[in-house]
């Protein structure tokens, strides 16, 4: 395979990846609590009990906004996202060759980068964004919300559920995550997301797919009510952590018509039986105290309960990723839905970073087109 040449996986068996280096300890933890796709700068008792995934409570809050209020405007200093870009670049690049993963070069992946114009492009007028609050468990929740600016009421759009990677607020979305959302906003979509509970100034405490999956319920209800969207249009795109949550909100009942991927862990168990059990002491955490833990990882990784998802999964990982190995994640988890012949499809690409720095047109590209294959506008 080349840099160009993704491995490409749609109903035929994953093939194995032998000799994969584990992932590292501290790689697992950062995927858990503080590793999101590389974007531009810009109470509880009963309560926060972990969610029964296949048949969560319905939620007892109603599904609307409580506040808002209008994004600020984007920082244009074009040098210092180039920076950052190759600062993170360089950090997951010592990583990889640590655990013996052959990364692109950083000829590659200064190339990679978007151009000026590009830059200046992304930030034109059409992109409306809103910093939002909505209740979640009677908690004050903080989210965001990206919309095309002329949408009109009962335009019928598709909605789309980001799920946002790490915790706290060092990977917490902000008004220019994913340059606001321009590719998919500009292709007609409404983003969504949440911040999680306990982040971004928001109440309660974020359980890294405990309690707060009903903080993804919620907020999914709440984009299905807003006047631009089509509520039988919904999809879920989630990086790191984030698809773990989106794979986790599918299984409870989130109506998503295609889920997308990037960097997910899918076994945590095996993470934990391979030696890593310091790698998931942020996890262990934020489980609350009297939880069984093996329960729940189990409730955190996708492959041991494949068989409820109903959803068509587009599984995207980049085969240097020093984070979330796709050795262990990405590849057995595409063989179990191979085998229980559940539509998905699992692209690698080789050589590449945690949220596919170096892929970013084709990434983009290839989950549009996946939505686009299993939607189905209102006439």
């Amino acid at each position: 395979m080349t840099s160009k040449d993704p491995q490409r996986v749609r109903s035929v068996p994953t093939p194995s990846s032998a000799g994969a280096t584990m992932v590292a300890m501290v790689a697992m933890a950062a995927a858990l609590v503080g590793c999101a796709a590389p974007t531009p700068r810009v109470a509880s008792s009963a309560a926060a009990t972990a969610v029964s995934a296949a048949s969560p409570p319905v939620p007892a809050y109603p599904a609307e906004i409580v506040a808002r209020e209008a994004c600020p405007a984007r920082d244009p200093d074009y040098g210092d996202y180039r920076s950052r870009q190759m600062a993170n670049y360089r950090q997951e690049a010592a990583a990889a060759q640590a655990q013996g993963l052959v990364m692109r070069t950083p000829d590659q992946a200064e190339a990679a980068i978007i151009s000026a114009d590009e830059y200046a492009a992304r930030g034109a007028p059409g992109v409306s964004c809103e910093r939002i609050t909505y209740l979640s468990d009677g908690l004050r929740v903080v989210g965001y919300l990206w919309r095309p600016s002329g949408a009109q009421p009962g335009a019928g759009l598709p909605l789309l559920v980001f799920h946002r990677g790490g915790a706290g607020d060092d990977s917490k979305l902000r008004p220019n995550t994913q340059f606001a959302f321009d590719r998919f906003v500009r292709a007609g979509y409404v983003v969504i997301g949440t911040q999680y509970r306990g982040n971004d100034g928001g109440e309660g405490r974020d359980e890294l797919g405990g309690a707060d999956l009903r903080d993804v319920l919620q907020i999914v209800r709440i984009g299905q009510r807003l006047p631009w969207v089509d509520p039988q249009r919904v999809f879920a795109l989630g990086y790191s952590r984030g698809g773990m949550m989106a794979l986790m909100a599918a299984r409870a009942g989130a109506p998503y018509r295609a889920i997308a991927t990037v960097g997910a862990p899918t076994d945590l168990l095996a993470v934990r039986a391979a030696g890593g059990r310091n790698s998931l002491s942020a996890l262990a955490r934020a489980i609350p105290a009297g939880q069984d833990p093996e329960a729940a990882l189990r409730a955190r990784s996708a492959v041991h309960w494949a068989e409820e998802l109903n959803a068509p999964v587009l599984v995207l990982h980049g085969g240097a990723d020093p984070i979330v190995s796709a050795a262990e994640h990405a590849r057995p988890f595409a063989a179990r839905l191979q085998a229980l012949g559940k539509t998905h499809e699992l692209v690698v690409f080789e050589g590449d970073t945690h949220g596919l720095q170096m892929s970013g047109t084709e990434r983009d590209t290839r989950i549009l087109e996946w939505f686009r294959r299993f939607d189905a506008p209102a006439r």
